[in-house]
């Protein structure tokens, strides 16, 4: 394996297998870690900055909605600035209650219990719902310093809560972020309770190939004390844009399952990937290969050696997960040469593209010349053999 095969936090580190201090799993199980840095996020960063950085100054209350699909990274982006940026630009208060799963009791249950441990004022125990909003709205009326608060998973079973909360902060001059929990975002921001409650939104957009590139590299820094090549971290970015639309919670299912066996030093083939992506692929996954190849092969012995060779390769060489086009070139010639078919570059490129268009075989995001596949090459490999033993004995 060459020195650029690892991914280091530091370019100048030297030691293959060297463990890395200080790295630990909490970036993968944590639902609510959030990186020294957030990628890809400045334009809205600095936007909110910017917006509740006024209203500090002026002494005004200002409510954000954050929305996006889910996964997209709405909680880390809401988390990051509640825990990195308000520390550090404003003397305020920090709240942070997750809504999921929790009925309107419970969220202002933990409302009023971290306003009471942010303020240290005294608390009467309570179970009934008015008297705790308003032992809650006196506690946040009286404090010393502003408050930002973040309610986290709003959807239509508590944006009553959230608008209550967002008109309260307009009284005692605090802020609000609320994260909506939901597909169907746009019905809510809709919504009347929801939309008299927020004065601006932020959309967060799905990553792109190169910006989730750039964050599983950083969570695998921050969380792999012996790294991950830059193939596996590459192959997982793959699936995840191809399959479910950029989101980096997606490829930290995927890195979750690689944890155990990469931590004890374990070497990560390239059969591991294949079934830690298996989740994010299931839709591929189900296909029947043996009636697709069957089909797309007819008559068509240049395809079925094309699949054969690619998928040998890959079986043959266990921590690759891609094959580039050249390489594959040179495997279909020397297989022609063996069985005494003429070899034409130009057939190859067809056979490929036609594997591609019925999702068998798959071109990497970051060069075309790269290609994967998703299936156990063993499966490929036996179907496309056979096939064409088959279509010989036929001929």
């Amino acid at each position: 394996m060459s020195l650029r095969g690892f991914i280091y936090l530091h370019q100048d580190e030297s030691l293959i297998g060297m463990v890395r201090q200080n790295r630990s799993p909490k970036g993968l199980f944590d639902p609510y870690y959030v990186p020294e840095k957030l990628l890809h996020r400045n334009r809205e960063l600095d936007e909110i900055k910017g917006i509740y950085r006024d209203s500090y100054e002026e002494d005004y209350g200002v409510n954000c909605l954050v929305h996006g699909i889910t996964g997209v990274g709405m909680t880390v982006f809401s988390r990051y600035f509640l825990t990195k940026l308000t520390p550090h630009h404003f003397d305020a208060h920090t709240v942070y209650v997750d809504a999921r799963r929790k009925d309107v009791l419970e969220i202002v249950a933990e409302l009023n219990d971290k306003i009471h441990r942010e303020t240290n004022t005294p608390i009467t125990v309570a179970f009934d719902l008015d008297v705790l909003w308003m032992q809650f709205k006196r506690m946040a009326a009286s404090a010393t310093k502003k408050t930002v608060f973040v309610v986290d998973g709003i959807d239509e079973t508590n944006e009553e809560i959230y608008s209550k909360l967002a008109h309260l902060s307009k009284e005692i001059r605090a802020s609000t972020i609320g994260v909506l929990n939901s597909h169907d975002y746009r019905l809510l921001t809709k919504g009347h309770a929801t939309k008299v409650a927020y004065d601006f939104e932020i959309p967060l957009d799905t990553y792109t190939q190169s910006q989730l590139y750039e964050i599983v590299r950083q969570r695998v820094e921050d969380t792999f004390p012996l790294g991950l090549t830059e193939e596996v971290v590459r192959y997982i970015t793959d699936c995840v844009i191809e399959f479910d639309a950029g989101k980096p919670r997606t490829s930290v299912e995927a890195l979750k399952a690689l944890w155990p066996m990469a931590s004890t030093g374990q070497e990560v083939t390239s059969d591991a990937v294949r079934a830690a992506t298996s989740n994010i692929t299931t839709a591929a996954q189900d296909m029947d290969y043996m009636d697709t190849i069957d089909t797309i092969s007819m008559n068509d012995f240049m395809t079925l050696l094309v699949l054969e060779s690619l998928a040998q390769h890959l079986m043959t060489y266990k921590t690759e997960t891609y094959i580039d086009r050249k390489t594959l070139n040179e495997l279909v010639m020397i297989k022609c040469e063996e069985l005494g078919v003429r070899f034409v570059p130009e057939d190859i490129e067809k056979s490929l593209q036609t594997m591609i268009f019925q999702s068998i075989v798959f071109e990497s995001g970051y060069s075309r010349n790269l290609l994967y596949l998703i299936a156990p090459p063993e499966i490929l490999y036996d179907a496309s053999l056979g096939l064409r033993r088959e279509l010989s004995r036929r001929k």
